[in-house]
Formats: C-alpha cells, sequence, structure tokens
C-alpha cells in the first residue's frame, strides 16, 4: 500500500492544517502518517512514497526558522507537495527570494494555471483558491512556474528534474482534486517501482 507523510508545519497544538489534509489523504485509501515538522530530521523519510508539507497560521514567519528541519528536500527524490509555508519554506531551501508583505493575499482569489502537468487533471485552467499569506517567494532558477495571479506571481511551482511541487494557496479548502491528483502520482511511482 502507498504510504504517505503529511507533515504539520504549524507548531504542535495548532493542527487544522494537517487534519483538513489527512480527511482528503484517507479518501484516496492509501496509509497516511502525520508527524510535526521539527521530527523531520529523525524520521526515516525513505519509507514514504510522499510527502505533504502543510501551512501554518498567517503572519507566521516561520521560514528562517522551519528551514534546518526541511535540509533532506534538496535530495529527495520522491513527490513532495509544499503548501503555503511549505512554498516558502522549500523556495528558500532552493534559493528564492522571499518577498515579504509585498504580494499579500487573504480570502478568496483568482489563479491561472499556466503550464500542463497531471496534478491539474480535472480543474479549470482559472480556478478560485484561499489564500492565507502576508509573504511570497520568487521562482528559483531549478523550478518552473504552473501557476500565477495577478496578485501574486508564483501561486504554483514545480522542480525541473523531479515530484517536488509547491503552492502558495491551500488546495484543502476548495481544490481537493489537486490534492487528490498528487496522492494519484505518488501512487503511480509507488506502483512502478513495486512491478520492475
Amino acid at each position: 500500500m502507498t504510504r504517505l507523510l503529511i507533515v504539520n508545519n504549524a507548531e504542535p497544538d495548532i493542527r487544522k492544517f494537517a487534519n483538513a489534509l489527512i480527511e482528503i489523504v484517507k479518501t484516496a485509501n492509501v496509509d497516511t502518517e502525520c508527524i510535526n515538522y521539527a521530527d523531520c530530521p529523525t524520521t526515516d523519510l525513505k519509507v514514504f512514497d510522499g510527502i505533504i508539507l502543510s501551512g501554518s497560521p498567517q503572519g507566521d514567519e516561520i521560514v528562517e526558522h522551519h528551514a534546518p528541519f526541511f535540509r533532506w528536500i534538496i535530495d529527495y527524490k520522491k513527490p513532495v507537495l509544499g503548501i503555503c509555508a511549505g512554498h516558502h519554506v522549500t523556495g528558500h531551501l532552493y534559493g528564492s527570494e522571499l518577498l515579504r508583505n509585498r504580494e499579500p493575499e487573504s480570502g478568496d482569489f483568482e489563479i491561472s494555471i499556466i503550464k500542463p502537468d497531471p496534478i491539474f487533471n480535472d480543474l479549470p485552467n482559472t480556478m478560485t483558491v484561499k489564500q492565507m499569506h502576508n509573504d511570497s517567494i520568487t521562482l528559483p532558477h531549478d523550478f518552473e512556474l504552473l501557476a500565477t495571479s495577478s496578485t501574486c506571481k508564483n501561486q504554483m511551482m514545480k522542480h525541473k528534474d523531479k515530484p517536488l511541487y509547491t503552492c502558495q494557496f491551500h488546495p484543502e479548502y476548495y481544490n481537493h482534486e489537486l490534492i487528490q491528483n498528487f496522492v494519484m502520482i505518488c501512487c503511480d511511482r509507488s506502483h512502478k517501482k513495486t512491478t520492475r
């Protein structure tokens, strides 16, 4: 069975972001485990077929604090989906500029998909998403832009050479298909690995 890890990027007593992801992933009938971000360095991440990095409360400036717990992401080859805080930390590790309070969004906003990808299966090219961020990031050199908006340029990106996705918005609110598509990417890769 496919094993997915959800990393809670909020403090241990704040689980609303991670719990929402757990509920969505449960519908895919995969084995799911959830840990706090500080437990990443002591967790055997290789046993999982994919990892989802949750968001955190708006206004919580976590990038510099969280980055040491996520250095593994540079060498990790399996699928990863970073959401909001996960987007910022991943970008930071790959050389993004952190834009503090320059592209803030809070509420419902429209984004546009500008590059097709399996993670967007069954999603419209323009969609309403939930935003809760003060900070944003520039596009790192190793990534390609997948989605954008008039308010915030880097809404979603993917690494050029591996299945590492991150998004600025919170798909656990309105865009569950994106998370389900990510789970399918993990399942497909896991199945191919076991049938070789």
